[in-house]
């Protein structure tokens, strides 16, 4: 029977990192792929934001197109602002702001690539390390002692491989988490199922259009926010784009294909699509974890990492970063643990004091006011209140209706308001809610000035007449 010090279960973005990081400490290391490589079952790309050149600055100095060729910077971000019939009411574009404080980010706001290539890319990092990838093999069971603790894995022929730690990096439905007793399974309000469509497109028309020098230059991110569907986001490469959208398991109450269509099908959509001569490439749909709090990541001799961890961002499940800085977190618990010559889970739990301190744990500080809020407003379109039905018209309100020139500028502005006013019966009980509670979670400093706020926002209500 083989023995490692190491075994992940996993080689995507932090099974990898996890493997490269425990290699280059000399500890015997393997990491196990079901694919026939890294990144072959993964679905689509990914933005990757500036977060990912701080934590992993040596790797990511190597993220170039001759290595990656789908990669394509994103310096800006576009929002669409589609209403109840479909109709675009607005598009705006933000690049970075000047309360950023990392240099890198001032330049982008994320680079993009298909986990096809990124993936094989970044496991390349952990076999020059020394670890060994193992492909084309599917774990299927753990191991236990008479004790009922992991010592192994085991493979679907029956293989039996031990181990001193076994790091979950299987995605979220992780046969580690569920064999150790970890999460037996997910609740409705803890992950999300997302359908996507990944299109082809000339590369010359996307850098027409989006490129360094195109008519919307730098926008290779974006955000199309409506009244008929959850808020979807688009994500542009090299050679194509994909757009996915999601929404908690428990708030589906239509086929979740059937929202992304709409999207598909409107025509602010298809004039996007012809401006670049995308076509239908792909069709892809995934289930990840969304949760308010990652789950219990450890266990004796067991730790848990991404996506099997419930790590991905709270407010936009994003994933990718989550999992290496975990991952590296991991490897680092686990060279200290084996060189103490104690895996307990009571050795183990310095993983999760390194993950709560983390930008990772940071994240959630304010986990569970923020996905409130998301779930009501960008996310309430399947929901008996949609939001969205007051939110798009009182904001494009509020952004746009200066420019209509029909008027002297300030009886516009007392139009402006009076609309303004008349969605107050909304707005109001929205704010008090669920936005005072992340302000609540957000704010350091001034507390003071949230018993303020709230009388304002009373203020502005109508007046019922006497």
């Amino acid at each position: 029977m083989t023995e490692y010090d190491v075994i992940i279960v996993g080689a995507g973005p932090g099974g990898s990192v996890a493997a490269k990081v425990a290699a280059e400490a000399g500890l015997k290391t393997v990491f196990f792929e079901r694919g026939r490589k890294p990144g072959e079952k993964n679905a689509s790309g990914c933005g990757l934001g500036p977060r990912m050149w701080r934590t992993f600055p040596e790797m990511m100095k190597e993220l170039t197109p001759e290595n990656v060729p789908s990669m394509r910077m994103a310096g800006c971000v576009m929002n669409h602002y589609l209403d109840k019939d479909l109709k675009e009411r607005a598009i705006e574009m933000y690049y970075p702001t000047d309360s950023v404080t990392y240099e890198p980010a001032k330049q982008f706001i994320t680079m993009n690539v298909y986990r096809s290539e990124f993936d094989p890319w970044l496991a390349k990092f952990a076999t020059d390390a020394g670890a060994e990838l193992r492909a084309s093999v599917l774990i299927k069971n753990l191991v236990k002692n008479d004790a009922g603790k992991v010592i192994g894995v085991q493979t679907e022929k029956g293989e039996k491989i031990l181990g001193k730690i076994i790091i979950g990096a299987d995605g979220v439905l992780s046969v580690v988490s569920k064999m150790s007793g970890l999460n037996p399974r997910w609740l409705p309000n803890q992950v999300t199922i997302v359908p996507q469509y990944d299109f082809s497109a000339d590369r010359d028309k996307i850098d027409k259009i989006y490129g360094p020098d195109g008519v919307l230059a730098d926008a290779a991110d974006a955000c199309w926010w409506g009244v008929n569907f959850p808020s979807a986001y688009q994500v542009i490469f090299g050679d194509g784009f994909h757009i996915g959208l999601g929404s908690w398991l428990g708030q589906w109450t239509k086929n979740p294909i059937s929202h992304i269509n709409k999207l598909v099908s409107s025509k602010p959509f298809q004039r996007m699509m012809k401006a670049i001569d995308a076509k239908p490439r792909e069709v892809h749909s995934h289930l990840l974890p969304w949760a308010a709090e990652p789950i219990k990541t450890y266990t004796d001799n067991v730790l848990l990492i991404g996506d099997a961890g419930g790590f991905p961002c709270p407010l936009e499940a994003e994933g990718v970063f989550p999992a290496m800085e975990t991952g590296k977190l991991a490897a680092e618990t686990a060279i200290k643990t084996i060189a103490d010559g104690d895996t307990s889970k009571q050795a183990l739990k310095l993983y999760e004091d390194k993950w709560k301190k983390s930008s990772v744990g940071v994240e959630f500080e304010a986990g569970e006011s923020l996905q409130t809020l998301w779930r009501n407003l960008f996310f309430s379109t399947q929901a008996e209140k949609n939001n969205m039905e007051w939110f798009i018209p009182a904001y494009i309100e509020l952004r746009g209706g200066h420019y209509d020139w029909s008027e002297p500028h300030i009886v516009r502005f007392r139009q402006i308001f009076k609309k303004l006013r008349s969605y107050s019966q909304d707005v109001i009980p929205f704010l008090q809610k669920y936005v005072l509670p992340v302000m609540a979670d957000v704010m350091e400093e001034d507390m003071a000035t949230l018993p303020f706020l709230t009388q304002m926002m009373e203020n502005l209500k109508p007046k019922k007449k006497k």
